[in-house]
């Protein structure tokens, strides 16, 4: 019972980092090795405890707190060795820094503290786009919650002998935005206008020098047009307005069209093309539909 008491004591004397497992491809002489070491900790650990008053007489009422004792101290070891971990970590940091602080010399000059704002200020930049791209992540994700909600109410409202419909819908590239109003995939196209300046170049040729000018065209992004269809999936003839908003990869609207078709017909797609004027200065990152009005229209008999 004594023995391995005093043989637990030892181990947790011992460094409580986990064995290698490349440990046991060892060979002869390093087995020898390795079992005089364990042999030379157990006699260090057993002449400890006979300098602390315990030897194999001692009774069990002052074994107990020998090992409390023994236990605070590994403890407090633990502890002093966890914060020279802490310690380490970031000097290895700083080291780390330096270290690409002298790569990178040349291109950030001798001054360290204004290589310091640089790197914080591209970590920050790092950080903000990473942010920016889970939020796009999660928009994209909310916009397919809603489309499978939209068309899990489409399903609900065509009901069985509206499948077949639906179906051919769907191949034609129709999706459901509500209250049986379908609407095709769209097609934008953004102005193109010519930027001020030219640029003037000379080519050579047999007969001597061509100047050949060139006028700089660019888009003009507040400037969109779109064109699509709706499609009236009722059973009654209808007069229909959806409304489309366009959204910047922040989330922040930066334009919108309404779009209204009369007395549209039953499974009929009506085509639209509308120029609206947005707040960009870039394309549209995302964009959403959904119904204004869809009021049947009642036909009243002449006597």
């Amino acid at each position: 019972m004594l023995d391995m008491l005093l043989l637990a004591t030892a181990v947790q004397l011992k460094d409580p980092a986990p064995p290698d497992p490349l440990a046991n491809a060892t060979t002869e002489p390093e087995l020898a090795t390795t079992a005089q070491t364990q042999r030379d900790r157990h006699a260090i650990a057993q002449h400890m405890l006979e300098e602390a008053g315990l030897t194999p007489a001692t009774t069990r009422n002052m074994l107990y707190p020998a090992l409390v004792e023994r236990e605070v101290e590994v403890r407090s070891l633990r502890y002093r060795i966890a914060d020279l971990e802490v310690r380490v970590a970031k000097m290895m940091a700083q080291l780390e820094e330096m270290q690409t602080f002298v790569l990178d010399h040349d291109r950030y000059g001798t001054d360290f503290s204004q290589y310091q704002q640089v790197r914080a200020q591209a970590q920050r930049d790092a950080q903000r786009r990473a942010a920016l791209e889970r939020q796009a992540r999660r928009e994209l994700e909310r916009q397919k919650q809603q489309e499978a909600k939209t068309q899990k109410e489409a399903e609900q409202q065509l009901g069985s002998p509206g499948k077949g419909l639906q179906k051919t819908l769907q191949t034609m590239n129709f999706g459901h935005i509500g209250q049986d109003v379908w609407r095709s995939r769209a097609a934008y196209h953004y102005e193109v206008v010519n930027s001020p300046g030219e640029t003037v170049s000379f080519r050579p040729s047999p007969f001597g020098r061509t100047r050949v000018t060139e006028v700089q065209k660019e888009l003009d992004w507040s400037s969109m047009t779109i064109s699509g269809s709706l499609l009236n999936a009722a059973q009654e003839t209808r007069n229909i307005g959806i409304a489309v908003a366009f959204f910047d990869e922040h989330g922040n609207q930066v334009g919108a069209e309404t779009i209204v078709v009369k007395n549209a017909r039953p499974g009929v797609p009506y085509p639209f093309t509308e120029k609206l004027h947005m707040a960009a200065n870039k394309p549209f990152a995302s964009e959403t539909a959904w119904v204004l009005f869809s009021d049947a229209i009642t036909t009243v008999a002449i006597p």
